[in-house]
């Protein structure tokens, strides 16, 4: 359906009646679960046109207090690709719940390419990597290692 290919393209979630779902219901209504997207009307269920028009309105107003800014900052805990190790498997693409990582065909070898934009830095890629090619930036392998071991050695000393 033409709701599947938008939520797919924008990386936006969808109930199982195939409405988009909003971040939170009460706290976050017209904003998705993608920075910069935002829903209105009838894409997230049946509504009248008084609520339609005052869901475009508040979502209109999160986009201008976006771009009145007049720069976005992006998260820097974010995956990262190690091309020398990546088999460009695809399970990374298949796990993504914001669909940032891509296998792309680079001078004929497959291989992951990460979207920083869409990246939440989750972690759920890296957990699925068979060879650790994927790491998210500032949570590597062993900067975690070394908190916990400082952790064991504050609780054991």
């Amino acid at each position: 359906s033409d709701a599947e290919q938008v939520a797919k393209t924008f990386s936006i979630s969808q109930r199982a009646d195939g409405f988009f779902l909003e971040r939170h219901v009460k706290l976050d209504p017209v904003a998705t679960s993608t920075d910069g997207i935002f829903i209105s009307g009838c894409c997230e269920g049946p509504k009248d046109i008084p609520d339609t028009v005052a869901q475009a309105s508040a979502a209109a107003a999160k986009v201008l207090s976006l771009i009145s800014k007049g720069k976005i900052t992006l998260e820097s805990a974010i995956a990262s690709v190690d091309e020398t190790r990546c088999l460009g498997c695809g399970r990374c693409e298949e796990i993504c719940p914001f669909n940032a990582p891509k296998v792309v065909n680079e001078n004929g070898v497959m291989v992951s390419k990460v979207n920083e934009t869409l990246c939440k830095g989750c972690g759920t890629c890296a957990v699925v990597c068979p060879t650790g090619a994927m790491s998210v930036r500032h949570f590597t392998r062993q900067q975690l290692t070394s908190v916990v071991d400082a952790l064991t050695e504050v609780q054991s000393g």
